[in-house]
C-alpha cells in the first residue's frame, strides 16, 4: 500500500455507487474507505442515492473548489462523474475504483481491476499532474469511452434487466435476447468532418476507448488521447451475420470484414430514418433518437491513471 503525506493537498471527494457490481459498492465501502484513510489522503465520502446523483455530487464538488473527484463503481458511475466534472467547467481530475460489470473505461486507461491496487494508483497520482485524455460531447451530454446507436444500445438496454448474471455475461445474454426480438436496421446519413456516407445501418459506435460491453473489442485502433474518435459502422445485418461477426468483435479481428466500416474523425452527425436507442459509456441516453451530433474534446479530461 502507498502511504503519502497529503497534509498540504486539497480535500478529495469520494462518491460510492452502492449498487455497482451487483451491490459490491455497498459491501466494499467500509473496507475501501479505511484503506484510503490509511494513506493519509483527506477526503469526504458519500453514497450516491439515485440515477443522476453522482453527476450532481461531482458537479457540486467541483463548484466548491475540489480538485480531485474519486468515484467507486462501473462505467455508468464513471459516465455521470464525467458529466458532472465537464459541466462544472473546472480542471478537477477524475479517479476511478472500478467495481462495475464491464469496466470498459478502466481498461481504456489501464486501471487495475483489483480494488486495493486501484486505490494505490489513485493515491499515488493525487498531487501530480493528471493524465489528459480526450472526451466527447453528444448533443447535450458528455462521454468518455464510447457512444453507441442501434444494436449496441439495444443490447445495453436489455442488459439492464440481466445485471444479476456474473461478469459480462449479462451483455452476451442481452445480445441473444435482442437477436431473438430482431436486429435494428434503418437507412442512415453520416456526416464526418465534411464527408457524407449514406447506407443502411444496424449500428454506429463512436469510440474513444477500444472496448464496449465488457467483452467486445470493437475498436482495436482507438486511442483516447489522439484528438480523434473512431466511428465503427455496421451495415444492416441479419441474425446469421451477427452470429458470425460477434466472435470476431470479441477478439477484435473484425477489421476488414465487408459488413464493418471504421472512420476516424473529430465531428460526426448521424441521422436515421427510424428512431434508434442510444447509449453512452454503458448508460442508455435515448430510447428513440433520429439525429445525434458528436464532437471530440481533445485533452478535456484529467484522470488519476
Amino acid at each position: 500500500m502507498i502511504v503519502t503525506d497529503h497534509k498540504d493537498l486539497p480535500t478529495a471527494r469520494l462518491i460510492i455507487n452502492p449498487r455497482a457490481g451487483r451491490g459490491r459498492g455497498r459491501r466494499y465501502a467500509r473496507r475501501l474507505r479505511h484503506y484510503l484513510e490509511r494513506s493519509g489522503l483527506k477526503f469526504s465520502a458519500s453514497f450516491s442515492r439515485s440515477q443522476g446523483d453522482v453527476e450532481r455530487q461531482a458537479m457540486l464538488a467541483c463548484d466548491s473548489g475540489c480538485r480531485h473527484v474519486v468515484v467507486v463503481g462501473g462505467d455508468g458511475t464513471l459516465h455521470e462523474a464525467v458529466n458532472g466534472i465537464l459541466k462544472a467547467g473546472t480542471d478537477a481530475a477524475l479517479g476511478l475504483i472500478p467495481l462495475g460489470t464491464g469496466n470498459d473505461f478502466a481498461k481504456a486507461v489501464n486501471l487495475p481491476m483489483e480494488w486495493r491496487a486501484a486505490c494505490d494508483l489513485v493515491v499515488g497520482r493525487i498531487g501530480k499532474p493528471p493524465r489528459r485524455i480526450d472526451a466527447a460531447r453528444c448533443n447535450d451530454f458528455y462521454f468518455a469511452n464510447g457512444l453507441g446507436m442501434g444494436l449496441d444500445a439495444c443490447v445495453t438496454a436489455a442488459s439492464e434487466r440481466l445485471k444479476w448474471l456474473p461478469g459480462s455475461l449479462s451483455y452476451v445474454a442481452a445480445l441473444v435476447q435482442v437477436m431473438a426480438q430482431g436486429i435494428p436496421r434503418t437507412q442512415a446519413r453520416i456526416v464526418h468532418d465534411g464527408q457524407v456516407l449514406e447506407q443502411e445501418i444496424s449500428l454506429a459506435v463512436a469510440c474513444n476507448g477500444q472496448y464496449i460491453g465488457g467483452v467486445f473489442h470493437i475498436a482495436p485502433r482507438a486511442v483516447n488521447d489522439d484528438g480523434l474518435l473512431q466511428l465503427v459502422v455496421a451495415q444492416g445485418v441479419s441474425r446469421r451475420q451477427v452470429l458470425a461477426l460477434a466472435p470476431k468483435v470479441i477478439r477484435g479481428t473484425h477489421e476488414g470484414v465487408p459488413e464493418a466500416s471504421f472512420i476516424d474523425g473529430k465531428h460526426f452527425i448521424v441521422e436515421t430514418e427510424l428512431p434508434l436507442f442510444v447509449e453512452a459509456d454503458g448508460e442508455v441516453r435515448y430510447r428513440g433518437a433520429r439525429r445525434i451530433e458528436i464532437r471530440v474534446l481533445p485533452g478535456a479530461l484529467g484522470v488519476l491513471a
